[in-house]
């Protein structure tokens, strides 16, 4: 009868391959858990496959929390988009000049972060990051050709005013990493600019 019901109630095991790094992490995250290796393992499996038939793209979910983390450290914050708009013109009807500062120098503020920062490329990781946290954007584009870098933001939800203040952060931010802006254009839904190496007075 025992020898039965251990017959029935064993558990079939199979041997697998992974990563030695991976199987490190999974085996630290177990003794943070107080659980073994083996309940770790299969906790994670009953979950990728949980997520699987629900339709859930587990990498997915993690790409996007990781941008939120990335963009709370950065200073972002989110906010309705109706509001948000709404907000920045009436601080832009009603001291545009103060406004435009404050945007501006929010631009050098943040590109400080990645010209201090543990980044190899400070350009190129703001690309990065502002290519993920601008949500309300249909398109973000940064260019870097030689000295030249343009930068073009579409949005058909832009108003005016929110184009104007948006190419002030933008010129701040190419100022503080070494760049002169030469050329740009802000309109209802559409912000543009260029500029060149090595004349920025932030730099």
């Amino acid at each position: 009868m025992g020898g039965e019901w251990l017959k029935v109630g064993k558990v079939r095991r199979k041997t697998f391959v992974a990563r030695e790094d991976l199987l490190g992490r999974v085996g630290e995250m177990a003794r943070q858990r107080g659980c073994t290796l083996y309940d770790m393992v299969n906790r994670l499996f009953e979950l990728a496959v949980k997520a699987e038939a629900a339709g859930v793209d587990v990498e997915r979910v993690v790409e996007e929390r990781e941008i939120l983390k990335a963009a709370r450290e950065a200073g972002f914050m989110l906010g309705l988009e109706n509001l948000w708009y709404g907000m920045a013109d009436i601080a832009y009807r009603s001291a545009r000049d103060e406004a435009l500062k404050m945007w501006f120098e929010a631009g050098v503020w943040l590109a400080k972060r990645y010209t201090t920062g543990d980044y190899g490329d400070p350009l190129l990781a703001f690309k990065r990051d502002l290519e993920a946290f601008t949500l309300n954007a249909a398109e973000f584009n940064l260019q870097r050709v030689g000295k030249l870098v343009r930068i073009s933001v579409i949005s058909p939800s832009f108003p005016s005013s929110y184009a104007s203040l948006l190419l002030c952060f933008l010129k701040g931010a190419l100022e503080a990493f070494g760049y002169r802006v030469v050329s740009s254009e802000a309109l209802k839904g559409f912000v543009r600019l260029e500029a060149e190496a090595g004349q920025g007075e932030h730099g």
